[in-house]
């Protein structure tokens, strides 16, 4: 007998299971983290922390759905929430060491900012689940946009950035997020052959989308972190790659959402700091 789960897959889950273990950043100094370190940096990364440490918040809807159901799935879930949880630590970790502390509650009052559309889209995927075999196939081709997105975030602050310690902590955060979203987009890609599964997703993407911290964080937060991390040249060729990447799972050939979310980020960004220097104090 196979000791993969679910091997008619062709995903190799175990091992996925045996490479999990906690980002481990313990041979960094952190004492000398801090320069140079500019703040849109600790902007961003109190903004992935957030979205990282609200991952236990996420882990939740989804065991309340079909998705469950799957030995696959669930012993992915299982690892990914840990390796997830480490993520939020470990740059918490570094924001103290650079002196920029996020609170205590800060867990607590990001969940309570969490808007009354993502508490209502919960309900929805847990009811919707029920009536659909497909609703997996959704919920797993959300996740590999995230994740691939998160991804290239990583990415992107790990070149740009003049500071060497930061630089290295979001290589190795990357390094988990690229099988975190190897898994997601290998099962994805299986479950979308039926053409069911395909007009289910679309239907759920086109209609429920949001970039990565949408939903939790602000619309305007939302804007400034797509803006600031694909705002240049580089991150509209990284926007266009995420989705042509998307676009190659069955069904998904009409993606281009993260370049129309870069758009619309660059253009209300933009409206914002037109209005700061029109109502700005005159010398």
């Amino acid at each position: 007998m196979s000791n993969t789960i679910g091997n008619d897959t062709g995903i190799d889950i175990e091992k996925l299971v045996r490479l999990s273990k906690k980002v481990d950043i313990s041979d960094l100094d952190l004492s000398q983290a801090a320069n140079p370190l500019t703040d849109e940096e600790i902007h961003a990364l109190t903004y992935m922390c957030d979205i990282e440490s609200h991952t236990v918040v996420y882990l939740k809807a989804i065991l309340n759905t079909c998705a469950i159901e799957d030995p696959q799935t669930t012993a992915f879930l299982s690892c990914w929430a840990y390796e997830e949880f480490f993520h939020g630590h470990t740059i918490r970790q570094f924001l103290d060491a650079v002196g920029a502390p996020v609170s205590k509650s800060r867990m607590l009052e990001v969940q309570k900012a969490t808007s009354t559309k993502e508490w209502l889209k919960e309900i929805a995927a847990s009811i919707l689940c029920r009536f659909s075999p497909h609703f997996h196939a959704a919920y797993l081709t959300y996740g590999a946009i995230s994740e691939l997105s998160t991804l290239e975030g990583y990415g992107v602050l790990a070149r740009r950035t003049k500071n060497p310690i930061l630089a290295e902590v979001v290589k190795r955060l990357a390094k988990d997020e690229r099988r975190h979203f190897s898994f997601y987009y290998n099962k994805a890609r299986l479950l979308l052959k039926p053409r069911g599964a395909q007009r289910l997703t679309s239907f759920i993407i086109r209609n429920f989308w949001l970039p990565v911290g949408g939903g939790v964080k602000s619309k305007g937060e939302v804007e400034w972190i797509l803006s600031f991390i694909l705002g240049d040249p580089e991150g509209e060729l990284i926007a266009q790659r995420i989705d042509t990447t998307i676009a190659k799972l069955p069904g998904l050939e009409w993606f281009e959402r993260l370049s129309a979310s870069r758009k619309e980020a660059l253009r209300a960004t933009a409206k914002r700091s037109h209005a700061k220097l029109v109502l700005a104090p005159q010398a």
